[in-house]
């Protein structure tokens, strides 16, 4: 557009102290714009770099306490354990029947929860094996028709 106007217009567009004044003050703008727009890509290269930081120490912290339990468990001392007075695992549960009772009442309710949700899914093989297990729970027979 200046390229059309006369020399004298040109001239004094160009030694205008406005124009110089709004040119100067949009470079200084930019430059500070560029600056934040860095620091802000600094600060989340930054974030995500202790946020993977801290997933590999929580994972190491866990390995080495599992690593930590196994080995106690293998440095156990083995003369303690007599394989001749050693008990069967089933000498070691205690078969309460009010414990095991809750436990499989809670356990039948899960499984009729599933069975909705298959349900709403038109899950029906799925529900029909989630019935198969409550029927096993309970020591029901099913009689095949």
């Amino acid at each position: 557009m200046s390229n059309s106007w006369s020399k004298e217009d040109r001239v004094h567009f160009e030694s205008s102290e406005v124009m110089k004044q709004l040119e100067k003050n949009l470079i200084d703008n930019y430059k500070k714009l560029e600056a934040i727009q860095n620091k802000i890509a600094a600060d989340v290269s930054t974030q995500k770099s202790i946020n993977q930081l801290k997933a590999m120490t929580d994972a190491a912290t866990a390995a080495t306490s599992a690593l930590t339990n196994m080995n106690d468990a293998m440095n156990a001392d083995d003369s303690e354990i007599d394989p001749d007075n050693a008990e069967s695992p089933d000498d070691c549960i205690d078969y309460s029947d009010d414990d095991n009772l809750a436990d499989k009442e809670a356990v039948i309710e899960d499984l009729r929860k599933m069975i909705k949700i298959a349900l709403d899914e038109k899950e029906y093989d799925l529900v029909y094996k989630i019935e198969r297990t409550i029927d096993s729970i309970n020591n029901r027979e099913v009689a095949c028709e």
